[in-house]
């Protein structure tokens, strides 16, 4: 009896001993986060399985998962692409290993968002000399391709709602004969005539971090047109002036708000470069009538010539206002090599001056924009644009 019980045992030992276990597969996590702006290599995670196993996605292709199939434990590679819109998303996928199975998930946020203050935006690109046109003599740029860039450069979403984009009254030549300099110390403020608004109650008009806004004077298909200008139709935001039969809307494009001109007619850039441009964005407790009635400027102008102020203590005219430094997002000061004299902006806002072209009327400045150089990911930014941007550079909606 004693012998038999032995037996039994053995066999038994040796049945359990060869007993296939049953298939379990499982990952390190769950659910794995990733960063907005994609990943250049790969976010990881551990599986592990005691048989073949394979991956079944739910078909949306933002992301990819490597490998989909093995045996035993691994290593899952997953890659996401950057979010173009601000939105979530989120992805389930099954992990099959014969009758186990496994859920991961892949979720892929927005950014945090970030206040909109000095250095945050950014002028990426002005685009203000226009194209020749097939004569070669006559350019496109009244009321023609002409647009600016406005770019996130920080690493959180912003909203752009109520930034302005504003012109500056005074121009950075000092040739010819006899030539205006203010009189009044503006070295806390910049001076502007034009103020053109981005539209929004605040969440309207989100930018991802690298991604830009694009106005143009004139959203329509020059290219088309022409066959030497730019394709502008697309942009995101356009520079209506609502006067009749003088500037053309494009109705699939939003108007910005103009809300401050001096032009008698439709707005453009000067195509010689000789105005500045900076992005202003107004503290919470000023409203546009409180700046309009606090911010004329009432300050005086006399001419110079060889050196010396001829006409003293003239009024300015009437229509610019000042906006202090502190307002300021972003400035840059343009020009022409050839005369250039005073920048219409302090040193503070910017050290230095960008342009096309080296003299006055130079032929050579047409289809050239000034467009701003990037390092490690970033636009650059230093306060000087003699240092930040590129002259005569290829505008980038150029095709």
């Amino acid at each position: 009896m004693k012998k038999f019980c032995f037996v039994l045992g053995v066999v038994m030992a040796l049945v359990a001993c060869n007993k296939t276990p049953d298939p379990s597969v499982s990952v390190s996590s769950a659910t794995v986060n990733v960063n907005y702006e994609g990943t250049d290599g790969a976010v990881t995670v551990d599986l592990k399985s005691n048989s073949s196993w394979t991956i079944t996605g739910d078909g949306q292709s933002w992301y990819s998962v490597e490998p989909l199939a093995g045996t035993g434990d691994a290593t899952l590679y997953i890659r996401v692409n950057a979010l173009e819109e601000v939105a979530a998303r989120a992805a389930s996928l099954t992990i099959t290993a014969e009758t186990a199975t496994a859920s991961l998930s892949i979720v892929q946020g927005v950014p945090d968002v970030e206040e909109v203050k000095s250095g945050s935006f950014v002028i990426e690109e002005v685009f203000f000399s226009g194209c020749l046109l097939e004569d070669g003599k006559s350019s496109d740029s009244m009321d023609g391709d002409q647009y600016f860039k406005i770019t996130n450069n920080t690493d959180n979403l912003l909203y752009a709602d109520g930034l302005f984009f504003c012109r500056s009254s005074e121009h950075s030549q000092n040739g010819g004969f006899a030539y205006w300099l203010i009189d009044d110390d503006l070295s806390g403020q910049i001076l502007v005539k034009d103020m053109f608004r981005i539209p929004g109650d605040g969440d309207d008009v989100p930018v991802l971090p690298g991604h830009s806004v694009t106005v143009a004077f004139s959203a329509q298909n020059f290219k088309a047109e022409n066959g030497y200008g730019i394709d502008l139709s697309g942009v995101d935001f356009e520079i209506f002036d609502d006067i009749e039969n003088l500037d053309i809307d494009n109705p699939d494009v939003p108007n910005m708000t103009v809300f401050l001109s001096a032009s008698k007619s439709f707005n453009f850039l000067h195509n010689r470069g000789y105005e500045s441009y900076a992005l202003v964005k107004f503290p919470d407790n000023v409203t546009d009538e409180s700046f309009l009635s606090d911010n004329a400027f009432t300050g005086t102008r006399s001419m110079w010539m060889d050196g010396e102020a001829l006409l003293e203590g003239n009024p300015y005219p009437a229509g610019s206002y000042v906006i202090p430094n502190a307002w300021v997002v972003d400035g840059i000061n343009c020009g022409v090599e050839e005369d250039y004299g005073n920048p219409a902006f302090n040193a503070s806002i910017d050290a230095g001056y960008t342009g096309c072209g080296t003299v006055d009327k130079d032929p050579n400045r047409f289809g050239k924009s000034v467009l701003r150089k990037s390092a490690n990911g970033k636009l650059v930014d230093t306060g000087n644009s003699t240092n930040d941007f590129t002259r005569d550079a290829t505008p980038s909606l150029m095709k």
